[in-house]
């Protein structure tokens, strides 16, 4: 569970545009209470139900974890294919590969250039861009110009201007949540110059202008993390939680964060000695769980995984109890969580290490450490493993989506 630097600014100089083996920002649903497992008979990935009986058969050779719109993506007969919560694949426009459904929409590519398809399969946006993002929050997706700059296209691929009719173009841009995106205008490091980053809205306004901040990131709720502009301070990283409109949310500094969740926490930390602790505060900046961490990861459904010394431990936030924990790690075994809760399970995995061997065990629990369904990853034939692309964390403004890991082989 690797950590980003604190208040880097996010932003699409290079963009990553990931295909069916590596996907980003994308959000599990709430509704589709299914779990991608193996199965060791069959050698093949299915589905399991919350009480670990098969919902759909393992006949897939990679499956991912199922997202909004009802659809994951797995890989029969050689070829990725969408399938519903019925296994049943759907028919599809031809593209060359496709990431899971966000906010609606899925980033695909054909003959090298990316656009949208909708929940018909449909381009919604056509295939023309070199650099495009998924689906935000706020109906919006981040492209590369042609002039290498960046701007936003709304759902109809419609390009946004600004107040005076002119696209909207950057020469950094991350991507719109809660109303808001981190933008540069200016990368030049010559002479030593600093860049500097600016919010703005849905219209193009900026919120909080250009000049003042060498670091800043969008953490969601209308609040940003934001590093002011100093030299001496160019390493450290240490910023302050400010709102949209440029006042200050909190008076304490931080050197890393991550967003807020739909629990509406994220996790902080700041610098002690060589190390970093971690705790959670609230959308008010309220400091709800002590930095005393030394990781942590975001809140999925009341529950968050965090690291006390050797030990990975799942946390009720709000209340700061500990529910279960995995295997101390030791120099032969090693025991980490894989996933946030999802409706109720959250997926555990062991390493354990032996003259050289390795062997490895996933569990599906339940937020009591009950195993759901469990298997073991077979390194002679590298089936049964199930590790996480990424960590994708999501909100909708009045359907609330889950932070979850997207899984694929």
């Amino acid at each position: 569970m690797k950590k980003n630097l604190f208040f880097s600014a996010l932003m699409l100089g290079a963009l990553v545009l990931a295909g069916c083996n590596g996907t980003s920002d994308t959000p599990s649903t709430t509704t589709t209470k299914l779990w991608p497992a193996y199965n060791t008979s069959a050698e093949l990935y299915g589905y399991i139900d919350a009480k670990g009986k098969w919902a759909i058969p393992a006949q897939f050779t990679e499956a991912s974890s199922f997202f909004s719109a009802g659809y994951a993506i797995v890989k029969i007969n050689g070829q990725n294919a969408f399938i519903d919560t019925k296994g049943a694949v759907q028919n599809c426009v031809s593209f060359d590969s496709a990431n899971p459904f966000l906010y609606g929409y899925s980033l695909a590519s054909l003959n090298g250039k990316y656009g949208l398809i909708n929940t018909k399969f449909e381009f919604a946006i056509q295939p023309v861009y070199s650099g495009l993002t998924g689906m935000s929050s706020d109906g919006l997706v981040t492209y590369q110009a042609a002039s290498d700059k960046y701007g936003f296209l709304d759902k109809n691929g419609k390009v946004q201007l600004d107040k005076n009719g002119n696209p909207l173009y950057f020469e950094s841009a991350g991507i719109f949540r809660d109303g808001y995106c981190v933008v540069c205008s200016d990368l030049s490091r010559e002479d030593d110059r600093i860049p500097t980053y600016q919010l703005i809205n849905k219209k193009g306004e900026a919120t909080i202008s250009e000049g003042q901040y060498m670091y800043m990131q969008n953490l969601g709720l209308g609040i940003v993390g934001a590093v002011k502009k100093d030299k001496d301070a160019y390493y450290s990283r240490e910023g302050q939680l400010i709102k949209a409109d440029g006042t200050v949310l909190s008076s304490k500094t931080y050197n890393d964060a991550g967003e807020f969740s739909a629990d509406k926490v994220a996790y902080v930390g700041k610098l002690e000695g060589d190390d970093i602790k971690y705790g959670y505060i609230d959308e008010k900046g309220n400091e709800v769980v002590s930095l005393i961490y030394d990781n942590a990861n975001v809140s999925s459904e009341g529950f968050a995984w965090v690291l006390d010394d050797k030990t990975w431990k799942l946390l009720e936030v709000k209340k700061g109890n500990i529910a279960f924990a995995c295997k101390e790690i030791t120099d032969n075994v090693y025991e980490r969580p894989l996933c946030g809760v999802h409706n109720g399970l959250t997926l555990v995995g062991k390493a354990s290490y032996s003259d050289g061997d390795v062997s490895r065990e996933y569990r599906w629990v339940d937020t009591k450490g009950n195993t759901v369904f469990s298997w073991n990853y077979d390194q002679d034939k590298y089936r049964g493993d199930l590790e996480p692309a990424a960590w994708a964390p999501a909100r909708k403004q009045n359907k609330i989506e889950i932070d979850e890991y997207v899984f694929l082989k």
